[in-house]
């Protein structure tokens, strides 16, 4: 768990110090530079912690059943409801990033679905039986869990 001082730090300080943050993750540059940044900011708990919420945030609007989430992040149902309430306000743009990513994966899958329906013959072409039922697991734990694990 993360500990922060009892001590309330003024307002103003506290959005130079958002400001300051932010400036230094936008700067990181490259992929390897942020995560050399997440590296030397963050304990490995924050970074999981962080990585679960957005995580929990990203399945919700997926449609993913709590409880599936619950079972696969190892969280407990009162934080997946937490976040599920926190997700009723549309007006955030957080919601409205993450719906954008799950429209654009969405219509990938249905890409995907279509050409695995054009492609894999099983029963005409020799070796095909296997293909389709790894490709049709892989499609029920998506639409179970959302993410292939």
């Amino acid at each position: 768990m993360v500990n922060i001082s009892r001590k309330r730090l003024p307002d103003k300080l506290l959005n130079k110090i958002y400001k300051l943050l932010l400036y230094l993750l936008r700067k990181g540059g490259n992929r390897e530079d942020f995560f050399v940044i997440m590296n030397e900011f963050f304990t490995s708990k924050e970074k999981i912690l962080f990585a679960k919420r957005i995580t929990i945030i990203y399945l919700l609007l997926k449609g993913i059943a709590q409880r599936n989430i619950c079972e696969i992040l190892n969280v407990s149902n009162g934080t997946v409801s937490k976040y599920s309430l926190f997700l009723t306000n549309e007006k955030l743009k957080l919601v409205k990033v993450f719906k954008g990513k799950v429209v654009k994966e969405k219509v990938f899958e249905t890409i995907d679905n279509l050409l695995a329906d054009f492609i894999i013959q099983p029963g005409i072409k020799v070796g095909h039986w296997q293909l389709y039922w790894d490709h049709k697991r892989r499609k029920e734990r998506l639409e179970q869990y959302g993410i292939e694990y």
